[in-house]
């Protein structure tokens, strides 16, 4: 297994270092703020949300591993992971909404905050499938795409990727449905409710050149190991499982997942990026089924 780490041009210089303490009392104030509201987008959420992605990206690794050593890490970053997993659905059926209801739907897309990390991360992740050998792929499917489905717009319109996305709440599949119409792809992407843990019963996974796990299916290590085994015997054998992961400091954003993780897979490139791009990715592929003696 190879680990890289990916430095876009015009990364983040990390900022000016802070003792651990006063940054854990700084992520400690976002956190207490956070918790105070609905998560609902808000000028006053974003804005700690747009504080809290900095902190956690714009930071040095030494200084990232001191952090996460101090014992107050141990409550503190689970429960900001908690605010962030709410706050993005939050942020996502929002902006779904405001999708539908636009006038010209593209343009209201186009003023998503997050639209170029997601783009950039997608550009990330094929680079990953490009550094395994893999030719670039021709169908994809998304488990836990939400309700605003990013991703599998950017592979569909700019990579002309077929793409099935999967989501097991009822109204992120609305929403994302609607954000289909609304931007006339309905023909050519579509979101369907399923379990992640049923593979076997969702289109697509048996027959696309990748799937994609989302950060946010399986919230720890055992979770993650259940999925993942269900999809190893489902997946073909060439196709890969591309698992967004979290790396340092960035798990206050999203879990970390590591390759024992992944249960039925061999992982072949584990990457985390060091520009403001949150997610890690670890491509693998389905580990030979092994037959009696």
């Amino acid at each position: 297994m190879r680990t890289v780490t990916h430095t876009a041009p015009g990364a983040l210089t990390p900022a000016s270092p802070l003792p651990p303490a006063a940054f854990l009392a700084r992520l400690s104030e976002l956190d207490d703020q956070l918790s105070s509201t609905d998560l609902r987008p808000s000028p006053e959420v974003n804005e700690a949300f747009r504080r809290l992605v900095e902190l956690c990206t714009v930071i040095d690794d030494e200084l990232a591993e001191r952090v996460l050593r101090d014992p107050a890490a141990g409550s503190l970053v689970p429960s900001l992971r908690s605010l962030s997993a709410r706050g993005e659905n939050e942020l996502e059926r929002e902006w779904a909404h405001r999708i539908i209801a636009a006038d010209d739907p593209w343009a209201e897309l186009g003023a998503f905050p997050y639209l170029d990390n997601y783009r950039r991360l997608v550009r990330f992740e094929l680079g990953g499938l490009a550094a395994v050998g893999a030719p670039p792929p021709a169908s994809a499917v998304l488990l836990g795409a939400g309700p605003l489905p990013l991703t599998g717009v950017e592979l569909m319109w700019r990579y002309e990727v077929e793409v099935t996305n999967v989501d097991n709440d009822a109204e992120a599949c609305e929403l994302a449905n609607g954000v289909h119409r609304a931007l006339g792809l309905q023909d050519r992407v579509t979101t369907v409710r399923g379990d992640a843990h049923r593979p076997a019963r969702l289109p697509g996974v048996g027959d696309s050149d990748i799937v994609l796990l989302a950060a946010l299916v399986g919230a720890d290590s055992a979770a993650k190991r259940r999925v993942s085994h269900s999809l190893s015997t489902v997946m073909r054998p060439d196709s890969l499982l591309l698992t967004r992961s979290a790396h340092r400091l960035r798990t206050a954003l999203y879990p970390p997942v590591s390759p024992d993780d992944l249960s039925g897979f061999q992982t072949l490139v584990e990457m985390h990026p060091c520009d403001d791009v949150v997610n890690s990715v670890l491509v693998s592929r389905p580990e030979p089924a092994t037959g009696p003696g």
